[in-house]
């Protein structure tokens, strides 16, 4: 089996289908068809069934499929510090963050690195933490600052920069801000502008509402967070979200109610991951070098 034959069967599993699979790899169906059954054959095993709607992994096909990603990784980061070795270059850092992180902290890195670095180049991404571990994952990106999962993951390797709080805000005229010690109670029937139901900080909330008996708050607003300006929405109304106590909220004219700490539970560790055992170039190193100064 050829290295190249592990391109054609992941082709082949992302696409679901020989089709779409030969066009992204640039050749024709009869060839890659052909190389499928010619790695079946081999293994003694089918990796897919064919059916109307195109092409389903086995049983077989599943393990395999992990197997070759964790090769074609291992590949690309070899490939990836033999070059720097050989040319001294720079190359380039995919860095990942969540929105709720200080916009000073991450872009401030940055400038920082660029400074430093003056041929370095950045390719910068925002998702919601679960988005960016699987990016990691997959090799997509090289380090991701975000809030660090509360339960261990072995595919990532992964360093505490700090603890904080997140904070129910609302804009600097809400009423709410006129009132001291609330607890959840007092924020039943308003509303709200949220993530999506998979991301952790919105389960949070909904659970602490429904440990109290309380009805679940009334959702304005659904959003997958892809961009601090979204806080825009908030300011003029009487919504309320979630967001850092300081930082990216503020300059939206939002601040945090003035919730008892023992009301809400949204305390987090917040760091900077890789993939479990992948290769850093130096550049990513030093990103997390910085990181860690900035925080210290």
């Amino acid at each position: 089996m050829e290295s190249r034959d592990l391109d054609y069967v992941l082709a082949v599993g992302k696409h679901g289908g020989i089709g779409r699979a030969a066009e992204a790899l640039g050749m024709s169906q009869p060839a890659l068809t052909k190389a499928i059954q010619r790695v079946e054959a081999q293994l003694e095993l089918p990796l897919f069934e064919r059916t109307p709607l195109g092409m389903r992994v086995t049983q077989a096909g599943t393990v395999f499929l992990e197997r070759a990603r964790r090769i074609q990784l291992e590949f690309e980061d070899a490939y990836k510090e033999l070059r720097g070795i050989q040319t001294g270059e720079q190359g380039l850092l995919r860095l990942g963050y969540s929105p709720s992180m200080p916009t000073g902290l991450v872009l401030g890195a940055c400038q920082q690195l660029i400074r430093e670095r003056p041929v370095a180049r950045l390719r910068l991404t925002m998702r919601v933490a679960g988005e960016l571990m699987d990016l990691v994952q997959a090799g997509d990106i090289d380090l991701a600052v975000a809030p660090l999962p509360r339960q261990p993951n072995s595919r990532l390797d992964s360093r505490e920069l700090f603890t904080d709080r997140l904070a129910v805000v609302a804009d600097d005229n809400h009423p709410l801000h006129r009132r001291q010690n609330l607890g959840l109670a007092d924020l039943v029937g308003q509303h709200w502008l949220l993530p999506g139901a998979h991301v952790p900080v919105r389960r949070q909330l909904e659970a602490a509402f429904a440990d109290l008996g309380l009805p679940q708050p009334i959702l304005r607003v659904e959003t997958d967070f892809s961009s601090t300006a979204l806080f825009d929405l908030v300011r003029g109304t009487e919504m309320l979200c979630i967001a850092g106590a300081t930082g990216n909220s503020q300059r939206a004219s939002l601040r945090p109610i003035a919730l008892r700490a023992d009301a809400l539970d949204l305390g987090r560790r917040v760091g900077v991951m890789s993939r479990a055992g992948a290769y850093l170039s130096p550049l990513a190193q030093r990103m997390v070098e910085i990181l860690e100064a900035h925080v210290a």
